[in-house]
């Protein structure tokens, strides 16, 4: 039983992760469009410096340094 509740977890954290990643691409492209961080944020459920650390993650995942 708690091998199948560890797979479980791992299932869930996968889409945990997938998830956030959404939201992250979601309010990257609403702040795109014009909205302001301060608009985005409670509809993200989170404090205007939470989006805008995200905004800043998804700049870098956008555009990586050349190597």
């Amino acid at each position: 039983m708690a091998q199948r509740d560890l797979r479980e977890i791992r299932r869930l954290a996968g889409r945990l992760e997938q998830a956030r990643a959404e939201l992250r691409d979601a309010i990257v492209a609403a702040h795109q469009s014009g909205e302001s961080i301060r608009d985005i944020a409670p509809y993200a459920g989170m404090s205007p410096s939470r989006v805008h650390a995200l905004l800043i993650e998804g700049r870098q995942t956008e555009d990586p340094p050349n190597g």
